[in-house]
């Protein structure tokens, strides 16, 4: 009886700590870019106990990290110029008819439409850039960026359903 117990509190235990994770300020590595010499203007984790939620970052970047975001931005795997178009335009800016995926505390969509730039998704459910069929399913575990070229800032965006 007694190591029944043990063993229930221990599980116990790890089940509480399993919600326990560190404050993440650093970017989501599927993005490809490290900062150096940037500053995170804003950064929030709505993300609860369970894991379900939305997490956001706004990065002025130094002119080392622009140019750096820029190159792995034409050659790394998730990257697009914009303009987006198709599922990756509903996936990552939202339309009306469609509704809005990532959203910002206050309801309106997290990421702004920029002229010029460029801009990211990354699938964590089948691990690819892939938008197609993303929006039939019921739940939805991706990143999406934006980096507005004209002003230096790197716009992301977590969503976990």
């Amino acid at each position: 009886m007694k190591r029944f117990i043990t063993a229930l509190l221990a599980l116990a235990m790890v089940l509480l700590c399993a919600g326990c994770v560190g404050s993440r300020d650093s970017l989501p590595g599927t993005l490809g870019v490290t900062l150096t010499d940037s500053t995170i203007l804003e950064h929030w984790d709505e993300h609860g106990w369970m894991g379900d939620g939305t997490e956001y970052w706004k990065v002025e970047l130094s002119p080392e990290d622009a140019a750096a975001l820029e190159q792995t931005a034409q050659s790394e795997e998730g990257w697009h110029p914009l303009p987006a178009n198709g599922d990756g335009e509903i996936l990552v800016f939202g339309r009306e008819s469609f509704g809005f995926y990532l959203t910002g505390k206050d309801g309106k969509p997290l990421l702004p439409r920029v002229e010029e730039g460029y801009w990211f998704f990354w699938d964590d459910q089948t691990h690819s850039p892939e938008t197609d069929g993303v929006l039939g399913r019921g739940s939805y575990n991706f990143t999406a960026a934006v980096y507005d070229a004209q002003t230096c800032t790197l716009y992301c965006g977590e969503l976990d359903t």
